[in-house]
This record gives structure tokens, sequence and C-alpha cells, in this order.
């Protein structure tokens, strides 16, 4: 616990050894000035961090990533609280709620989401599926072919227009989104592919694959319902990459996506015997609850933090 009255203030040019130093120390790793901008890169709107001091010394920080979520046909602005920091759950507590305090408003953050509890904040199980092996092969994959996606992609716009509507409740998955988050780490590799029917150029889906440890990681997927045979294929690109990399096991992580889950069950895949991961959603809106869209909320490993985060 720590001790005496901590000191808020906004984010300033100078503070990123301090930040970093308390980061790694909770994660238990070596954060590095080029992890921390990719991770909080200097948009157009500034970064959304605040951080907490002791004397002079940061012993808190609370940063966010900018977003937009579809819930039911509307975009909202919603705010990704990724770099927190320190575990003290009373200090911890003190720094969100100022993060929130301070750039919480209908012009900003209408929800806040996050791997961690905090307060006010909704929980929503995130179920892993994992496969040890490769399972059946299905006929249908063979009509689809899949490509590597690019660093800019714009052909997920139009793949994340014709595929909403299977995720009423979902953070926006369009080219803007996938280059923030996918491109450039400056230590994880992410390999994206786009599925399309043989004999077309329009996507139906597109997934992200990362190897972390002995595992082959989903860390993203969308696809279009219509086209169970593109999941397929995907699902036959992820043991592809198992083998290739030597991992022992598939994993990815799932919540609002019970079609997705039902198919890869048949694909060899099963639930984890781990207790399965949350995530935490708070509104930041009047008229807004929280609690009537956890339970149809889409997650993946991609919204409970990622890989390198």
């Amino acid at each position: 616990m720590g001790s005496g009255e901590l000191d808020f203030r906004l984010y300033r040019e100078g503070d990123e050894q301090g930040i970093l130093r308390i980061l790694s120390e909770e994660a238990g790793l070596r954060y590095s000035i080029d992890h921390w901008t990719w991770l909080l890169p200097l948009g157009e709107k500034g970064r959304a961090i605040v951080v907490g001091e002791r004397g002079s010394e940061i012993v808190a920080v609370c940063a966010g990533c900018r977003l937009r979520f579809a819930i039911d046909g509307r975009e909202l602005a919603a705010v990704e609280l990724r770099g927190l920091a320190p575990r003290d759950r009373g200090d911890r507590e003190r720094v969100v709620d100022y993060f929130i305090d301070t750039f919480a408003s209908p012009e900003s953050f209408a929800l806040a989401m996050a791997h961690f509890e905090f307060e006010g904040a909704e929980q929503t199980p995130v179920t892993a599926l994992v496969r040890e092996k490769a399972g059946s092969v299905t006929p249908r994959r063979l009509l689809y072919r899949a490509e590597p996606a690019r660093d800019w992609e714009p052909r997920l716009d139009a793949l994340w227009e014709r595929a909403r509507n299977s995720y009423p409740v979902s953070v926006v998955r369009n080219a803007d989104r996938a280059l923030r988050r996918f491109a450039g780490h400056p230590s994880v590799q992410h390999h994206r592919f786009l599925v399309f029917p043989r004999y077309s150029s329009s996507p139906v889906a597109v997934a992200v694959f990362a190897k972390h440890g002995s595992e082959c990681c989903w860390l993203d997927v969308i696809w279009d319902h219509e086209h169970p045979g593109a999941l397929d294929l995907l699902a036959h690109i992820s043991g592809r990459l198992r083998a290739q990399w030597g991992s022992r096991e598939e994993r990815l992580w799932l919540a609002g996506d019970e079609t997705a889950s039902k198919l890869l069950a048949g694909r060899g895949f099963r639930p984890a015997t781990s207790t399965p991961d949350f995530a935490w959603l708070r509104s930041l809106a009047p008229g807004l609850e929280a609690g009537d869209i956890v339970g149809r909320a889409y997650l993946t490993l991609a919204d409970l933090g990622g890989l390198g985060s």
C-alpha cells in the first residue's frame, strides 16, 4: 500500500522514463520507448494519459487508447484502458477515477473498457478455446482462398460493413483500427489473413495470428456469418501456422459469437480448462447501461490487451 497522498495531473512530455519504470515493474518485463510509442501514438486529439505523483516521483499512471464502439447500429466514442499501474488497488482506483473524471464527456468517451476490474464496470467472461491437433477437413473451405493483409488495408472497411450485423455490440473493426492495433509492433509479429470466396475480390473474413511461447494465438477474427467456409479456412490456416511454428496448441478468446464457437468445436477446438478471462465495460454516458450490453459484446484477445500490450 502506498503511503501519502497522490497528486494527479495530465501527462506531459518528459514523463516517459517514470511511466516506463512503473509499467515495467507492474508487467514484469522491460517496456521500451518504442513500445510506449506503439501502444499510445500521438494522434490528432493528443494522448489520453494521467499520472499520479508522490513528491516528484511518478507512482501511478492510467492511459487510454481511443476507439469506436458499435452498439445496435450506433457508433460511440470509447476508450480502452491499457497502460495502468500500480498493482496497489487503492492507488489504481484513484488514478482510473481521475482519468475518467478528466476525459469522460459526451464528446470524448461514452464507454470505457479494460481487461482489469475498475469501479462501476460490469464484467463479461471471455472463453478461451484451444486445439492441440488439426480437426476434420471440410470440403467447403476449398471454396475460399486467403491472402496476407497489409498494414493499411482499406478492404477491411468493406468487410466490417458486410459483417457488422453479426456483431451488434463490438469495437468497430475497420481499417483504421487494424492499422493502429496490429501494425508496427516492436516485438510481436502479427500474421493477418483476408479470406475471399474463390472467384471474388470481396473479403468475407479476416483473422490475426501471433506466436506466443508454445501457442499459436488468434488475436482477432471477424467473418460474414453467411460464409462458414471462410471460418473453416481460417481454422485450417491456424493449424498450418501451429505446425510451422512448432507450437503445442492453438488458442483463441471469444465472447459474443456462439456461431463461431459451435463451428470451431466441430473443427477440434474445445473450451480451455483454465478460468476464463474477463473484460470490463463501464458506461460513461447517460442512458447507456453497461449491464445491458456486456452479455452481448463481441470480444477477442485484441479487446483484452492482446500480446505485447
